[in-house]
């Protein structure tokens, strides 16, 4: 089932919906530990999952990009490994924290590529992806810019999904993100914050 927009879903959603998941504002962020905006929608996925693009469009970017708005720049931060996608509507689209990229910029995609897989690279900590779809072609993040993917893509009973992620060091803090007190995540819930074999 497809709306009006004509989009899929990147990858389907299997796993129960954090609060720290969804597009607007975040109470505690996993990284910088202070309340930001989500410009984006996290479908939590097991690593190595295949991301195809929600529609047609040009490859503008594939890369790795470990800078955030507050001007930190390392492997754990920023959106990791992205593909940003320019769709033939207009919009730009941003998938970010892959594990691996298979395209270039230049390449046109259909819905039936697989773009990349995900991973757990650049800002974050539990093994998703990023989607993040941007009003128009612009390189401009944050709430004003963007829309909230939910309400481009095909509906989904997200309340319905209760399927439990138990890939560890990772799901200890995902349930935390999943229970009753989804901001009550401290630094010391994320030892493994500075892994580059467990942030990738």
């Amino acid at each position: 089932m497809e709306e009006n927009s004509g989009y899929i879903w990147p990858i389907e959603p299997k796993y129960k919906v954090a609060e720290h998941d969804k597009y607007g504002i975040r109470k505690n962020h996993y990284v910088l530990f202070k309340q930001r905006a989500h410009s984006g929608f996290d479908i939590t996925a097991d690593i190595g999952t295949k991301v195809h693009p929600i529609s047609e469009g040009v490859v503008l970017l594939a890369e790795f990009d470990g800078t955030t708005t507050e001007g930190y720049d390392a492997f754990n931060d920023g959106y990791g490994n992205k593909v940003e996608i320019l769709n033939d509507d207009g919009r730009r689209v941003v998938y970010g924290h892959l594990r691996e990229f298979y395209v270039k910029p230049g390449d046109r995609v259909t819905k039936e590529t697989i773009i990349g897989i995900t991973g757990t690279s650049g800002g974050s900590r539990v093994p998703h992806l990023h989607l993040e779809i941007r009003k128009n072609n612009t390189e401009e993040t944050g709430l004003k810019y963007t829309i909230d993917p939910l309400e481009l893509l095909p509906k989904i009973d997200l309340k319905s999904l209760k399927e439990e992620f138990e890939e560890e060091p990772y799901a200890s803090l995902w349930r935390i993100l999943v229970s009753d007190n989804p901001w009550g995540f401290t630094k010391e819930d994320i030892p493994y914050s500075e892994d580059k074999n467990i942030i990738r």
